[in-house]
Formats: C-alpha cells, structure tokens, sequence
C-alpha cells in the first residue's frame, strides 16, 4: 500500500469516491432500522459480526471526515495568516485567530481546534511565487490519512513528535526523520514498512504515541533537555477552595513527574484489604495472645473502597506529613512547618462548628479539626467568640521522635488489621483525645495510615488500648466482634510465640 500523498485534486476524488463506499453499508444498517430514530435497537438486535462491522466501517468514514476536516483546517490556517492582516479569512469574520474561526464553524473545543490546525499545516500543500506546488511537510502521514486508514489521533501523535525534532535536522540530513515518518506511519496502518519486511496488525494511537517518543529520542538524543518554553511553563499552585475542596493546577518536568509516580507507587501499592473473614462461631473468650497473628488475616476481607485518584490524594497527604517531620526541611519563622487552625472555643468544646487552616479559604469540619489536632505536625490555636486568643497548643501534645520509635517497634505499621502501610508512611493516633484527657504518651498512641486516620468514625473500626497494648474490633459484618490485639511488628509476633510455646496461654474477659 503506497503512502505517498495524492495532489489536491486526486485527494477530493479519492475521498469522496470512498465516503459513498463506506456510507452504503452503514446507510443499508439505519435503513433497516427505520431511520437514525432508531438506530439504538437495531444496534441491540445485530449479531456479533454485524456489531462489529458497523463499527469498523463507522470508524473508517470517521477517518475520512478527520481527512477532509484537517485539510479544511489547513486551508482556514493559511487563508488566515497573519502576513495577510485585516484581509486574512479570520479576520474578516471577525475572529482574532484561526482557532477562533474553526471553533466558531464547528462547535469543537479549542484543544480540538487547534489540533486540527496544527495537523494541517503539517500536511497541507503549498505554493511558490511561480505557482508550483510543493510537497506537505510530512508527506507520508498526509497520504495515511487521505487513505482513510491513518487515524487522527495517531497523526497527531506522529506530526507532534517529528515537528519536535525538525528545528535540530532543518540544516542537516532529513533522512532519518523522513524514515522515522515512513516506519511510523506503516506501523500505525498495519502494512510492510520495506518489500518483504513484516506486516504486522495496524497498532492504536496509544502505541504509535510511544513509537514515536522513541523515534524522537534516536533522532534527537538531546531532545530530552526541557527547552526554554517547557522550563518557564512548569508550575504547581492551589486554586481558590470550592465546594469543600481546593482545586490543584499545575505541569510537571517529566524527570519531576516520574519521582511523583514513583512516590505515588510506592504509598498506593500498599495492600488494603481490610478485614477479618467472617466465621459461624464467633468465640466470645478466645485467648487474647493468639490474637497477634491477627496482622495477617486469614482473607481479605473488604476490598479498599477509594478509587486510584482518591489513593493518590492521600499519598500526597502522607508524603507531606512525612516532609513535615523531615529534619531537612526548611523552617518557616524558625520552626518545622505547622498547620494552624483556628477554631472558636466554644464550638470547640461542645463538638460542632468549624475551624480554619491558615492559607485556606474554605472551612473544615469539627472532626477534621479534631484529627488534625492529634497528627504531627499541627499547632492548635483556640480563639474565643469575641476573637481573643485562648490558648496555643504546643508541640507538647504531639507524639515527639522517640515515642514514635518506640511505637513503630510495637505496632509494626497501621494497626488495622490488613493494611500493609509501613510505620514511616503513618501518624500517630490518641486513642482517648488529648481534649477529651488522653496523655500523649506511647500506652495511649497507635499507628495509622492516613486514610484510616480519617475514615475510623465512618468505617466502623473500633480501637482501645489494653495494658498498653492496641486492640481493634472489626465493623459488624467483617468479623466476630470482640477485641483483638493488633500489630505486625516482628517482635511482637517472636514474642508471643515464645509464651506459647513456653506455657499455658493468658487469656482475658472480653469486654
């Protein structure tokens, strides 16, 4: 199959000749149908090969439309340069660009726009002073789409790639981009890209994207260094809070997005099934000290509810509450970064209101000021009604390094039973509050990852300490409901294996 772009006049024939080929058995199907009105049944009454047919040929003269539009959008481009001025097509319909005009016309998006424009620009033919007609700048990919078998997705994909390492050959031997097009543009429709070399099924848009990312990096070794626009576009900020969230924007180097997934990876990938396997006879009085192979359930139970994004969320959480505590990190006023929340002191005291983080618009929840208040990291500030300060909590009533420590030897890692997050991706927990009278001390502090931190009152989980040891009950449903202790600290497993193995077991009156 030749991939060599027709003229002008050869792709209009060419394509208008096709689109009545592929429109005939798809018009045959909406006829059948009694008219486009009632496509969704005859769709739902098509055997298999039928279905599968009507969507290969849909799909081609969806190609060839993409065909014609990016053309059309090659010639508004051009008739509306900027050279020409006022006269210029956009121009004298009243639309300051092109992109303008084009999504005007069609109603499309301008990322889809102005896709369009750039594609065809790129295969577009163009004329000298003496009227000769010379080739697109990509002339192969032109002729993959006239063809109809080039998708606009994965021209696309391939005209961004090699425009990205033209400037580095534009003086030198074009050769090796204009082989790169050819392999790429073969690879993407499914033909021989050499007589007798193998033909292998035409590949998605996704694949030929990353085909043509390492077609680049063999054209241009260097092309990986961020130019000038990438590094002064890169950014992060928080948008103004809405609807109880903050919204985030931003665009990452690839060398920062890939530390990012990596971190992502790392936090998201620990296991959260959550629970202990339902049984027939719960035992109201099993040994308590068995219960430390409890960090090891027998089954998942359920599954971790959050979808990918969520879990990302809260790695970023706990990416921050670990820099927080970074000896590393840079002060701010002479002092590790701290959150402050204020909250009115009455509202504090009865349970209900709002508090405020510093920074931030957008109010939180008194739970949310109670769980914050008990993490690392946080300072409280306590206003009265009338605005006077009360009091300032201190780094006192946070669990301090050695504590922590002490508490990742004991508990091993989040004390919830099938969480796999490791002791230095968690927070500390009060089990009984600092204000309700809890101490900040190590036999009335427990490890939890971030999720399970905010999510024990909604979940069902339930956590007491007993002799200075955590105890969890799982949620009604997911397990007998009685105290279990909880840790997957070695230690503690190697210990409780030496009793047993040395006496008659302890056990205990389950409360």
């Amino acid at each position: 199959m030749s991939v060599v772009a027709p003229s002008v006049e050869d792709m209009e024939h060419a394509l208008t000749a096709r689109i009545a080929e592929v429109a005939d058995p798809v018009g045959d199907l909406l006829d059948a149908a009694s008219g486009p009105a009632n496509t969704v049944p005859a769709l739902a009454s098509a055997r298999d090969v039928e279905l599968l047919e009507l969507v290969a040929q849909v799909e081609r003269l969806g190609r060839f439309a993409d065909a014609l539009r990016v053309h059309a959008a090659g010639e508004i481009e051009h008739r509306s340069r900027t050279s020409l001025g006022r006269e210029g097509l956009a121009a004298k319909k009243g639309c300051t660009s092109a992109a303008e005009l084009l999504q005007r016309l069609t109603r499309v998006s301008s990322p889809t726009a102005r896709a369009r424009l750039r594609l065809g620009a790129a295969v577009r033919r163009t004329s000298t002073l003496l009227g000769d007609s010379t080739p697109p700048r990509f002339e192969r990919l032109a002729g993959g789409l006239c063809t109809g078998e080039l998708g606009f997705d994965s021209a696309v994909a391939i005209a961004k790639a090699l425009d990205a390492v033209l400037p580095r050959h534009a003086n030198g031997d074009l050769d090796g981009v204009r082989a790169a097009e050819h392999e790429l543009v073969c690879a993407a429709i499914g033909v021989a890209a050499a007589p007798g070399a193998e033909v292998s099924a035409p590949v998605t848009a996704t694949e030929t994207r990353m085909q043509a990312a390492v077609w680049a990096e063999v054209l241009d070794p260097d092309g990986a260094e961020p130019s000038h626009r990438q590094w002064a576009a890169r950014g992060f900020e928080l948008l103004p809070a809405r609807d109880g969230l903050v919204p985030v924007r931003g665009a990452l180097l690839p060398e920062v997005a890939g530390m990012v997934r990596r971190v992502f990876d790392s936090i998201t990938n620990f296991r959260q099934s959550t629970g202990f396997v339902p049984v027939a006879d719960p035992s109201a009085a099993a040994p308590v000290e068995d219960d430390v192979k409890q960090a090891e359930p027998e089954a998942s139970g359920s599954r971790d509810p959050r979808t990918r994004a969520q879990r990302q969320h809260d790695a970023i959480a706990t990416v921050f509450d670990i820099a927080a505590r970074a000896d590393e990190l840079p002060t701010l006023g002479g002092a590790s970064p701290t959150i402050v929340v204020t909250v009115l002191a009455d509202d504090f005291r009865a349970g209900h209101g709002v508090g405020h983080v510093d920074g931030i618009d957008e109010p939180i929840s008194m739970r949310a000021v109670e769980q914050h208040a008990s993490a690392n990291g946080i300072q409280h500030v306590t206003l009265a009604a009338n605005g006077g300060v009360v009091g300032i909590g201190t780094t006192e009533r946070c669990f301090n390094r050695a504590q922590r420590r002490a508490l990742a030897a004991r508990d091993g890692g989040c004390i919830i039973p099938g969480c796999d997050t490791p002791a230095w991706a968690t927070e500390v927990h009060h089990v009984v509050p600092w204000w309700h009278g809890g101490a900040t001390h190590t036999d009335n502090g427990v490890l939890r990852c971030w999720f399970h931190h905010r999510s024990i009152d909604s979940s069902g989980w339930r956590i007491r300490m007993n002799d200075g040891t955590p105890e969890v009950m799982p949620p009604p449903g997911m397990g007998p409901q009685r105290w279990r202790a909880s840790t997957v600290s070695p230690a503690r497993r190697a210990a409780a294996l030496a009793r047993r193995r040395a006496g008659p077991i302890r056990t205990a009156a389950v409360a």
